[in-house]
């Protein structure tokens, strides 16, 4: 039922749905993931943070855990905790290393931590690595090679 409510954008109702079922069954992880996502949805971030905290602590299915992962990281780095989004999306990715959303959002953490050329070399290598654009990977070989040292000149 709140699955469904937060899957058509009703976002309020699935808000008032899960607090109320909290009240019952407080350390039901689902019911704190759909809390978390209806709060983030509505742009109360602040609200969403230790739902989404306690989501992830008492232990999600994998399908879930990704999602609270790219929720709670990016909730981190929105609300001006890059570091704490940093080291979740380490951990996020050490299980998930395959998930190019987490990589994305990782991304966007390291920039907004001053590490701008990092973030651009992880973003041109995910883009090469993933696209089906035939230009791009036309030149896929030398893209990658000047990812590396995006500052290289040579004469």
């Amino acid at each position: 039922m709140i699955l469904n409510l937060l899957q058509n954008g009703d976002y309020e109702t699935a808000r008032a749905k899960s607090l109320t079922a909290l009240q019952e069954n407080p350390e039901n992880a689902e019911l704190n993931y759909f809390a978390a996502w209806a709060h983030d949805a509505l742009g109360k971030e602040d609200a969403a943070i230790p739902f989404y905290e306690k989501a992830l602590t008492l232990g999600l299915t994998e399908t879930y855990k990704k999602e609270a992962y790219i929720g709670l990281g990016s909730t981190y780095r929105i609300t001006g905790s890059p570091e704490k989004a940093t080291l979740l999306f380490q951990k996020a990715l050490q299980e998930f290393p395959e998930n190019n959303a987490l990589r994305i959002f990782s991304i966007m953490t390291k920039y907004n931590l001053g590490q701008e050329k990092e973030a651009l070399q992880e973003a041109i290598l995910l883009l090469t690595n993933t696209t089906s654009d035939k230009d791009i990977l036309s030149y896929k070989k030398a893209i990658q090679f000047y990812a590396q040292d995006l500052d290289a000149t040579f004469h």
